[in-house]
Formats: structure tokens, C-alpha cells, sequence
């Protein structure tokens, strides 16, 4: 089915629903310590209790168990509205326009929800569109099997090495090299560091077994070799060290060779005359065989864009190693030859792929714990250029971090056994233990008009929308449950052009691809906060349009330790008609994500639950103290009353901007 672009109509529900739901129990009651508890525990693996929305990589993923139970709170009758009990939602309409990473559709798809999906990005309409569909496990797995057979076909002969005990031929699994650097005499190879691998015994592996002089000699250069506490010792790691004169990949010197012998298994070696001609037999393959077109490649201007533009990266395809090309484009021959309805999923999962294999990956094999371990591009929710970058190999035939074959077990197998028979955690007996829910799935029937919701559970209706104009008619859902971007400082849609470029290359056809960025509801720069509550406004009177009455709620998680942040919010929820009936505060946040590790990140988010008017308000909200804590739950939860109280008494805008202002500063 081809994605309908931006700004044009589908069909609308022909008559308002009218399903009397007497009782909204989360208007007074949430569960918040057991809600705590479990998002908690979530936050440290989310991927692992809700494998089937990571398809793709996403951001700012909040925790499926909290959404969970706010929908939970939805339910019409009491005994379903325990946490793990099945159901509850069969035949309501939930409606997200702001998806992004797709967990709330999901959510509520299990509990048997008709769900609508918008996004103005559309890789989360995408992934949503793929995660939600219901195609057997058995027929994936074939398709998947096939596209790895002819891969392996083409690529394999590139990422072979000899095992330096016995020289018989094996496989790669990854290469390290090293960032060539400007000194005062002359050019450097710099890396992160000398460890190679610590095991739990306390024995090493370090670069100087293979380098004994510290020197590397390829190419007709000899390079003395430092780490990057010499470099910054001798200031070789500014900006005048970089060498930008060179494409991208060419600014590193392959060091190191880890391969499997089946005889004496794992080993690392420096590269010896037949890896070298293997590595320059990939770049004049790439040379004869791929053409990558400039239009649609280019690096765009952008907060993250920007650092690769600094460097002199002109183009998303410099970023990666010639193997890794070859890799790409016998892909995307590859997936055109797939069956259509397959095409979908599979796009996907080679999209994300790159994140594990790219020139901008890093290693993190030298520490015990995660021995052979790539640090993805996106680790640190931006570009990330490591000084010892890791060259992997996608087809590498043992279970290992970030292949091809892994990530297929891991976001599509795996995901979808646990989608037909989910799991939950609970506290028994002093320990956390898995509970199946019986009767759930987390998957549905995608249908192309919210028509065929009626006398249905479980369809979903997903699509590229600017939500400031949805095509659905007045009182047509049930409630609104989202989690709205950030405010500011959120550069998700800019670092997914590193996706995009590609994606657009094999699935042209399926999304609005030259969609305009800045309409999302971000303030780019502090001079541009009241963008923020300008967007946030239309999106916010659209979903007062469509909720129907008197059950209608819109429902969001929040934080922000910016006043604006919390005023252009305030602002947008009164223009657009709504009061807060209630607020809770859950835990959001893994404190050691290294994205927030060791900065002054609220750990918390608040859950606002808001009636739209007219409506016979039964709580008026107290002005609280003005905050004077940097405790992230007490933060949040003042942040609510607060919020509550500007609501109940629809002050003026300028009114609004300067109380917050007040309130934050204690």
C-alpha cells in the first residue's frame, strides 16, 4: 500500500461512536509505586520486555509497562483493569499523533484497541506499519533465509583472513583501525586505547603484542602509534589535528584482524599481505560497480548534521568502508527481488543494520564484560567519531553483536514469538518472575479507512501526518494517549537522515520522503521556543475536535527542567481547550544511559490526564510552592500542580510565561 503524502485526506468515520464508557478510573486513581517499580526495571533493557517495537532504531523511547498501565486505567470494567490480566480496550479507539518509536499503538493493540498511528517522520510510521503486521513467523524466516544465502554469495570471499596459528582460511568478525592524526612531526595513528581484551582472569590482549614498536607500516607509510591519552598529552586531538583532505573512511589505518578458527577459535592479528590485497580488492569492486547518485545523499544542515559537515563529510555514503558498500548495494538488489508483502519489514531491518555497521562505529571489546562488542553509531543519541573505529561483518556466521543474522533473531524472530504470546515481569516471593498474558498479541489488521474499525478489535490505521490536520471526524476517538517531543535539543529527526537516504532508495514509494523537518514540534533555538507551543496548539485543538464525550481524555507523559518548556506547554493546552483532571508521576529514565550519564537529566516524566471543555470541573489545582528541589520525582510532581493551576485559571499568555518563569526560580 502506497503512503499517502502530508496534507492529503483519507476517509472519515461517517458518524461520531457512541460507546457510553461511565467510569475514566485514571481521572482519580493511577498505581503509581507498582507503575515506578516496573518502568524502573524496564529502563536498564527496554528492548528486551518490548522486543517487537524495535524494529528500527528510534529514540526517547518511553517504557511500555507505563503506558500499559495508564491504558489499563482506561478500562471500562474493573476486573480488567488489573495489570496483568488480559484485554480491556476491545473495540475503543486510541489514537497517538505523535507515535514516534510506536509503543502506545502496540500497548493498546494488546489490550485489543482499534489504534491510530501519526507521525510526521516516516520511519516510525513505517517500523509501526511492519511491528503491527501479522505475517506468519515461518514465511519471514524463509524470506529471511533466501536474502542471506545470496548475500552471503556475493560478500563472503571479502571477509576471509587466515588463522595466524594454523592458516587455515576462516571468517572476520570485525577489523579495528586507527585515526590518522597531524602532529608536529608528521602524521600519527591515534586510538581510544592499547587494550584489546581483558578477560575475567585478569589476562590481556593489547595492541603492542602485534605492534611491538609501536609502529604501523601499510601503504608505503610508517605511522608511530599513540592512544588518545597521548594524543591530548601532546595536543594532537583539536580540530587542527584532523586530516579532512581525505574521504571520510580513507582518515583510518585497518590495525587489527578478529577472526574465528574453528580449530583454535577467537584470535586477533595484525593484517598480513593477503588481507591487504582482500581490502583493496573491495575498494576497486566499489569503484566498478556502484554509482552512488549525490541527490538525496548529501548531508543537510542540522544540529547533529552539522559535526559531520565540520568534518568535511559531504555525503552519507563516505561514512562507510568499501566492504560495507558492497554490503548496501548487494542488499538492495537483493530486496527488490522479494515478494512485495515482505519487502516492508526486511527494508527495515537492513536499514537499521547500519547503525552496526558503519565507519562511525566504535569498539567496546576490550572491557570484560562485553568482550567483542561494537559501540554503535548512535550510542550517545548523536554522531559519535571514535578514535578506534570497528569495520564489522554483517554476514559473520556465529552469533555476535550487530550482524545481520543477529539482529534478524533478535527484532524480528524473537520479537515476534514474544508478540504472539507476550510476557510480563512480577515481584513474587522477593524476585522478579515472567508472566505470559494469555489471549493477547501484539499485532493487528492494517486497514485503510477508520471505517472498518466498527464491530473490530485489533486494526490499526497508520499514516504520515502532520497531526495539526488529522482526517477524522469530530468525536471519532475514544482517547488520546501520547508522548509528545521533548521542547527542545531534539535532533531525532536530523540523525535520521542517516537512515532515510537509503531507505528512500528501496522504498520510494511508501512515504512522503521530502517532508519538511521543521514542522515537527521542536524549538530548534532558544529564539524559537514559541514554535514548541505554536505546533503543539493545533495538534492539541485537533485532538479536543476528535475525542468523544463525556469519556474523551488526552493523556501524555512529560518533563523538562526549562520554564519555557512547561509555559509554551501551559500556553497550547489552554488555546486548545483542555483542563488537568489529575496528575502522576512515573519513573523514565535508566540514570546510567550514557545519553544522560552523569548530567543533570530528570530521571522522572509526569503524566497529565485532561479533560477537554466544556466540562464540569470537580478539582481546582492549588498553587504550589515556587520549586526550590533538584529531586527529579518532586520536581515532576510540583510541575503537575503547578500546571494544573495554570489551567484552572486560563491566565493570559505574557501571564503564563512570566509565572513559570517565577516558579522555576524559586
Amino acid at each position: 500500500m502506497e503512503a499517502t503524502p502530508i496534507g492529503l485526506s483519507f476517509p472519515e468515520i461517517e458518524t461520531p461512536l457512541v460507546r457510553p464508557v461511565p467510569i475514566v478510573s485514571i481521572d482519580t486513581d493511577f498505581p503509581e509505586e507498582e507503575a515506578n517499580r516496573l518502568a524502573e526495571l524496564e529502563s536498564f533493557n527496554k528492548h528486551l520486555f518490548r522486543p517487537n517495537t524495535y524494529l528500527h532504531k528510534w529514540w526517547a523511547r518511553r517504557s511500555g509497562t507505563t503506558f500499559r498501565f495508564i491504558l489499563k486505567q482506561l478500562v471500562p470494567g474493573k476486573l480488567k483493569r488489573d495489570y496483568y490480566s488480559h484485554g480491556g480496550l476491545e473495540g475503543l479507539v486510541v489514537l497517538d499523533p505523535m507515535m514516534g518509536g510506536g509503543t502506545i499503538l502496540h500497548e493498546a493493540i494488546r489490550l485489543g484497541a482499534n489504534v491510530i498511528g501519526y507521525d510526521i517522520d516516516p520511519i516510525p510510521v513505517l517500523q509501526a506499519r511492519a511491528s503491527l503486521s501479522s505475517i506468519p513467523l515461518f514465511e519471514k524466516e524463509k524470506v529471511y533465509r533466501t536474502f542471506e544465502g545470496k548475500l552471503k554469495e556475493g560478500l563472503s570471499p571479502y571477509f576471509k583472513t587466515n588463522c595466524p596459528t594454523c592458516a587455515t582460511s576462516c571468517d572476520i568478525q570485525f577489523i579495528l583501525y586507527g585515526l590518522r592524526k597531524k602532529s608536529t612531526k608528521g602524521e600519527v595513528v591515534v586510538v581510544d586505547s592499547f587494550m584489546l581484551r581483558e578477560e575475567s582472569d585478569g589476562t590481556q590482549k593489547r595492541l603492542e603484542e602485534l605492534y611491538p614498536s609501536r609502529q604501523v607500516r601499510l601503504f608505503g607509510t610508517i605511522w608511530n602509534l599513540i592512544d588518545k591519552e597521548e594524543a591530548r598529552t601532546k595536543g594532537i586531538n583539536g580540530k587542527n589535528s584532523d586530516i579532512l583532505s581525505v574521504p571520510f573512511h580513507e582518515r583510518y589505518v585497518p590495525l587489527v584482524i578478529t577472526g574465528h578458527c574453528k580449530t583454535h577459535e577467537s584470535f586477533f592479528k595484525a593484517l598480513d599481505l593477503k588481507d591487504i590485497d582482500t581490502l583493496e580488492s573491495a575498494r576497486r569492486w566499489v569503484t566498478r560497480n556502484i554509482r552512488f547518485p549525490t541527490d538525496g545523499f548529501e548531508i543537510p544542515s542540522g544540529p547533529k548534521s552539522n559535526d559531520l559537515q565540520n568534518r568535511n563529510v559531504r555525503h552519507f555514503y563516505e561514512l562507510f568502508f568499501p566492504r560495507q558498500l558492497m554490503y548496501i548495494n548487494h542488499c538492495q538488489s537483493i530486496l527488490r527481488s522479494l515478494p512485495k508483502e515482505h519487502t516492508l519489514w526486511m527494508a527495515l531491518l537492513l536499514s537499521t543494520s547500519l547503525e552496526f555497521n558503519s565507519a562511525l562505529c566504535g569498539y567496546k571489546g576490550a572491557e570484560k564484560r562485553r568482550p567483542g562488542a561494537i559501540r554503535h553509531v548512535f550510542s550517545h543519541h548523536a554522531y559519535s567519531f571514535p578514535y578506534t573505529a570497528l569495520e564489522n561483518n554483517p554476514i559473520f556466521y556465529r552469533k555476535a553483536s550487530g550482524t545481520l543474522g543477529n539482529l534478524f533473531e533478535s527484532r524480528v524472530l524473537s520479537a515476534g514469538q514474544w508478540a504472539g504470546a507476550p510476557i510480563e515481569r512480577r515481584y513474587i516471593n522477593g524476585r522478579w518472575e515472567k508472566i505470559a498474558i494469555l489471549n493477547e498479541v501484539d499485532r493487528g489488521k492494517e486497514c485503510s479507512s477508520t471505517g472498518e474499525f466498527a464491530g473490530n478489535k485489533r486494526m490499526f490505521l497508520v499514516r504520515q501526518i502532520d497531526s495539526s490536520r488529522m482526517p477524522l471526524a469530530s468525536g471519532s476517538v475514544d482517547f488520546v494517549v501520547t508522548d509528545p517531543p521533548y521542547f527542545d535539543s531534539v535532533q531525532y529527526s536530523d540523525l535520521s537522515h542517516f537512515f532515510r537516504c537509503w531507505l528512500k532508495t528501496v522504498l520510494p514509494n511508501e512515504a512522503n520522503w521530502d517532508y519538511l523537518t521543521e514542522s515537527s514540534a521542536v524549538a530548534e533555538t532558544t529564539e524559537n521556543d514559541q514554535k514548541f507551543g505554536t505546533t503543539l496548539t493545533h495538534i492539541w485543538q485537533e485532538c479536543n475536535r476528535v475525542l468523544t464525550r463525556p469519556h474523551g481524555r488526552l493523556i501524555f507523559t512529560y518533563h523538562h527542567w526549562n520554564p519555557s518548556a512547561w509555559a509554551q506547554l501551559a500556553v497550547a493546552l489552554i488555546k486548545a481547550r483542555f483542563v488537568l483532571t489529575n496528575a502522576f508521576v512515573v519513573h523514565s529514565e535508566n540514570p546510567i544511559s550514557v545519553h544522560i550519564m552523569n548530567l543533570r537529566a530528570l530521571k522522572h516524566d509526569t503524566i497529565l490526564v485532561l479533560k477537554p471543555l466544556p466540562v464540569q470541573t470537580e478539582r481546582h489545582w492549588q498553587k504550589p510552592e515556587p520549586i526550590s528541589t533538584s529531586d527529579s520525582y518532586s520536581f515532576c510532581q510540583v510541575c503537575g500542580q503547578m500546571l494544573g493551576w495554570v489551567l484552572d485559571n486560563d491566565l493570559p499568555e505574557q501571564t503564563i510565561l512570566q509565572a513559570w518563569s517565577d516558579f522555576f526560580k524559586g
